[in-house]
């Protein structure tokens, strides 16, 4: 079961690391047309995202080392389910 679990955190972890190569991918090609403003903003948005990926993959990385494999499952996940949330927030607009 524990193996089982690994995996899962490994997976999530792969999962955060597309998600955010996607929503980086995603902002760039917003900027191509923006003014300079706006691709300041796009610029923060890419960082908060770079940020949160590599906070998610820590943390994931951290608790697989202190032995809490559900809690590394849940941690990798969380940045995938924000970049999803954002994903779908901005679609709607």
């Amino acid at each position: 079961m524990k193996t089982l679990l690994f995996l899962a955190a490994i997976a999530a972890m792969v999962c955060t690391v597309l998600a955010t190569l996607s929503a980086i991918v995603f902002c760039l090609g917003m900027g191509a047309n923006a003014k300079p403003p706006e691709i300041r903003t796009l610029k923060l948005w890419m960082l908060g995202f770079s940020v949160l990926g590599v906070a998610g993959i820590g943390a994931g990385l951290y608790l697989l080392r202190a032995g809490q494999v559900a809690w590394a499952a849940g941690a990798s996940l969380a940045p995938t389910v924000v970049i999803g949330v954002v994903f779908v927030v901005a679609m709607l607009r």
